[in-house]
């Protein structure tokens, strides 16, 4: 009885001493073997992109070796070229087959690596193929040599069109993706890795599993020791998880980015929820805060506002109160004989109210103001207009000018009939004083513009001459650099000099009235502007567009002349000489106006420079000699003339700019002085 229990006990350790031996790959004897693959059968065993052999069959024949101390060598080739190699000529020894009783006879199968599923593939686009049955009179394409031929053989009764065999499994795929079968028998896990690695699209499986076959190691029928290792050695990666971590590997479907993570992308959205909710109360509640200190400011404001609205009544009353008390009442009969004049319109001229009264007024007036006068009266006494204001300069009794501002009307008895005229006077001496002093600076000012302008010219003149014959006379090229630094400089100190004479002639130069061609004017400067830069006039894209009876203009030629200078020359130095478009549009608004729109399809100016570019010195992008004046120039010309200027722009879509002019008459005489 005791034999009988060491007996047992000896037999219940053996295992584990036999499994530890085997385990320690040093207590066991080197050995080397070939192990051939098919080259194309992913992700089983393949030849990988940079040439090694990969696949989870190679990866498990490396881990039987690495545990039982084998020198593994691999041999890729295509599947048929194996199988000859292992059944024939016997180069290898060991290869991985699907399991099938025909092939037992040759061979010797190990336990099963893995199952295989095999199933129909049909191309997206096409009726799926759903069993077997359903494969007559179809071309059904297949990797040659393989067990799915062998079953073919067996399955004699289907009416196939052609059975197409192929020396892989992908080429089979491909020829069903290219149209040349209708649908192919491919294992389902190398099929989806091919459509995985190569994005195939187009490609269904049409079919629940056809086949279920186990696929094993095998070795040639000699070599039945061999066998029992591989399974021992395959049993020893099953236990070491080694296994698990390949079939993990290779076979098990790689999950989606949101399998992966989807529980913290749901933990994430749920932590942004609750700062969002925080982030909207915090809000509210600010809101509230914001909106009851906005009462407050408010109506704080509101007072402020009160109190200086009533600050302003209160100044503008003060005024009209001055007003009103410098405001003089003056009543003459229709001999213009004065009837009734207040103290102060009698103060101010220095005379006594005996003085004044039964005196025509006209005596009290300079020679032009009575011709003013007169010219009042009669529109009044022809019921033109109910009053007529005009400036008039009364002489006192020292024989000094008094100005004095007259709003003139006529005068009515109970009647309703005419009996003379009254007039509401005030004194503007001071302010008209003013005004001739101002006026009078303004001369000067323009006189010493004119000659500065004139008498600089001659020195510039001299200077260019002398590096004109520095450059003659001198071959260095870096002096000859200098000299065209200076001739730059100097000559842009003449464009300032020319723009300072053409400010001072618009400014105070008398107006000339003329009735000219406004499409013969329009040409003159075209031309001018274009041979300024040494263009091709012909190449200009200038179009003139008369919306008017007539393409003649009344107004001081000269004057418009250079504001058509200044607009056109800005259209085109701003954009390309020929490819810029401008169409100048004239017509005549009333009696009383012109109109003229210069419109371009230039790069446009943005809205934060439109306010700027009338400014003198403002030259945009510019950096040539030109010193930012010609749009000033050309808002001083419409200025000069009584008229208004106007612009619209929009970045990249162009410019127009609107010039309105008033009709003068010929025999105006506007003199500035």
């Amino acid at each position: 009885m005791k034999f009988i229990s060491s007996a047992l006990i000896l037999l219940s350790f053996f295992p584990f001493s036999l499994f530890g031996q085997a385990k320690s790959n040093n207590t066991l004897p080197e050995k080397s073997i070939n192990y051939g693959i098919d080259k194309t059968y992913e992700p089983y065993e393949f030849v990988n992109e940079v040439g090694n052999a990969d696949g989870f069959n190679v990866d498990i024949i490396k881990a039987i070796g690495q545990e039982l101390n084998w020198n593994v060598s691999i041999y890729p080739d295509d599947w048929k070229i194996v199988r000859r190699k292992l059944e024939v000529t016997k180069e290898l020894d060991v290869a991985a087959y699907f399991k099938s009783a025909a092939r037992e006879d040759s061979i010797l199968f190990s336990r099963p690596i893995s199952l295989v599923y095999y199933s129909i593939f049909t191309r997206a686009d096409k009726e799926p193929v759903e069993d077997l049955f359903s494969l007559s009179g179809k071309k059904v394409a297949i990797q040659e040599v393989t067990i799915v031929e062998e079953y073919f053989d067996q399955l004699g009764f289907l009416d196939l069109q052609a059975l197409q065999a192929y020396s892989s499994e992908s080429e089979a795929i491909d020829a069903v993706v290219r149209g040349d079968a209708d649908c192919a028998i491919t294992s389902f896990m190398t099929t989806s890795y091919k459509m995985e690695v190569e994005n195939i699209k187009n490609i269904q499986s049409s079919s629940d599993p056809v086949f279920i076959t186990e696929y094993c190691f095998v070795v040639k029928k000699q070599d039945a020791a061999m066998l029992d290792s591989l399974d021992w050695g395959l049993r020893l990666v099953k236990a070491s998880g080694e296994y698990d971590r390949l079939f993990q590997k290779w076979l098990t479907p790689k999950k989606g980015w949101w399998s992966e993570n989807q529980d913290l992308v749901i933990m994430f959205l749920f932590i942004l929820f609750l700062m969002a909710v925080a982030a909207l109360i915090y809000i509210y509640s600010l809101r509230n805060l914001v909106r009851k200190k906005s009462q407050v400011i408010k109506r704080e404001i509101q007072s402020r506002a009160e109190t200086e609205w009533e600050l302003i009544e209160s100044e503008n009353l003060r005024k009209k109160m001055e007003d009103f008390t410098s405001v003089m009442l003056v009543e003459t009969d229709l001999e213009h004989n004065i009837t009734q004049a207040p103290k102060l319109f009698y103060t101010i001229l220095g005379f006594e109210e005996d003085d004044i009264l039964g005196v025509n007024i006209r005596q009290l007036l300079t020679t032009k103001s009575v011709a003013k006068d007169k010219e009042i009266k009669t529109v009044l006494l022809n019921r033109e207009f109910p009053y007529l204001d005009a400036e008039f300069e009364f002489k006192t009794s020292a024989n000094t000018a008094v100005w004095i501002d007259s709003s003139t009307s006529l005068l009515y008895d109970q009647r309703n009939k005419i009996k003379g005229f009254k007039q509401f006077l005030r004194d503007i001496t001071p302010l008209k004083q003013a005004n001739l002093n101002l006026k009078d600076l303004n001369a000067e000012l323009a006189n010493f513009m004119y000659k500065t302008s004139h008498d600089v010219r001659g020195p510039i003149a001299n200077v260019l001459g002398l590096v004109n014959l520095g450059n003659m006379t001198s071959k260095n090229k870096e002096i000859q650099g200098y000299f065209g630094l200076i001739a730059k400089s100097v000559e842009k100190l003449e464009h300032i000099f020319n723009d300072f004479k053409e400010v001072s002639f618009i400014l105070h130069g008398d107006l000339n009235i003329t009735t000219f061609d406004l499409r013969e004017l329009i040409e003159e400067v075209s031309v001018s502007v274009f041979m300024k830069r040494n263009k091709d006039i012909s190449k200009a894209q200038i179009d003139f567009q008369l919306l008017s009876d007539s393409q003649y203009m009344t107004s001081d030629r000269a004057l418009v002349k250079r504001l058509f200078y200044q607009l056109i020359e800005n259209v085109f130095e701003h954009n390309n000489y020929y490819s810029t478009e401008l169409k100048i549009t004239f017509e005549k608004d009333n009696a009383s106006y012109y109109k003229l729109y210069f419109k371009d399809n230039g790069v446009g100016i943005p809205e934060n420079l439109q306010k700027k570019v009338f400014e003198v010195f403002f030259k945009g992008k510019r950096s040539d000699i030109n010193v930012g004046m010609g749009l000033y120039m050309a808002k001083k010309v419409v200025s000069r003339l009584g008229g208004e200027l106007n612009l619209e722009s929009e970045l990249e879509h162009g410019t127009t700019i609107e010039v309105i002019l008033p009709v003068r008459q010929i025999t105006e005489t506007l003199n500035y002085n």
